[in-house]
């Protein structure tokens, strides 16, 4: 397998300096790539900047791209917080690569990560192999000989091209920056294809918890955490998770989840709420709280 690889990361307000080291990492990967498997005969990596103001200068990306030769830079600053779901989609229309690699900035892989994503790409049914995070593994659960699960997280994963076209991309019209990433992965299985994740394949995601191992979310990312949660059983044929969010949303009497009701009811008097799919849920899993079933619990 000798493939193109375009990989790309929404950037909003992050440290020049991580991204940096994300960019030398990647540097690495291909040069131990290139000399071991020869995977990818040509990468771009793509940073799309959606930050109130842009954070590189064209001078600098011109000075990054003269300091490695195994993989080029592009840097688009969007001028808007676009959120992941159409930033990624703007990044993908750029290029006709065989496959999208998709990461947070973050992200920093261990030097073997193409052909650890790659493989499975040998069976054609596949079409997103996801990389195991470390520190704090994801706990949904997988198929331990086959690596098949109900959906791939795109902290950092691998598309295939011709699977991303045929769901149109990501939901951008329902989804701002959480569950993006399940609801592509739910459209592509609908597609008919299999998503893998590949414990092999590992990758740092640098997140922080508190002392009681507790997330600590923002403002904003409680409102579009919640508002996902309510389009998600909304565009996946889930009635009764629709009516108990909202009653659990009525009950908090909070700012934030009024916000989300607010927005609901909105789109649903406009008629630009998401059409509902899988009524059958051949491809929907809904677990209580979670989406799919779970390998451990995060308390």
């Amino acid at each position: 397998m000798s493939v193109t690889v375009q990989i790309q990361s929404v950037l909003f307000n992050n440290q020049k300096t991580a991204l940096v080291r994300t960019l030398e990492n990647l540097q690495n990967a291909m040069r131990v790539d290139g000399e071991t498997n020869q995977c990818v005969r040509d990468a771009v990596l793509i940073w799309g900047d959606a930050s109130p103001a842009a954070l590189f200068s064209e001078e600098e990306i011109t000075e990054l791209n003269s300091k490695f030769d195994r993989l080029s830079l592009r840097y688009e600053f969007f001028n808007e917080n676009t959120g992941t779901a159409k930033g990624h989609n703007r990044m993908a229309k750029q290029g006709t690569s065989d496959y999208i690699m998709i990461m947070n900035p973050d992200i920093i892989v261990n030097p073997r990560i193409f052909a650890q994503l790659l493989q499975p790409f040998k069976d054609e049914g596949v079409g997103i192999t996801e990389a195991r995070q470390t520190p704090i593994e994801h706990h949904k659960e997988y198929d331990e000989d086959t690596g098949e699960t109900s959906w791939a997280s795109t902290a950092c994963t691998m598309i295939k091209r011709e699977a991303f076209d045929k769901v149109s991309g990501f939901d951008e019209n329902t989804f701002f920056m959480y569950c993006d990433d399940l609801d592509f992965s739910w459209m592509v299985r609908l597609a008919g294809y299999k998503v893998i994740y590949v414990p092999s394949a590992v990758a740092f995601h640098d997140k922080r918890v508190s002392a009681n191992a507790e997330w600590q979310p923002t403002n904003a990312e409680r409102y579009y955490s919640a508002e996902a949660a309510l389009f998600m059983a909304y565009k996946w044929s889930n009635p009764e998770r629709v009516e108990k969010l909202i009653k659990q949303f009525e009950d908090s009497n909070g700012e934030i989840e009024a916000e989300v009701l607010k927005e609901f009811h909105k789109r649903e008097k406009e008629g630009t709420l998401p059409v509902p799919l899988d009524p059958e849920h051949k491809v929907a899993e809904f677990v209580g709280d979670d989406y799919g079933h779970s390998r451990f619990k995060m308390r």
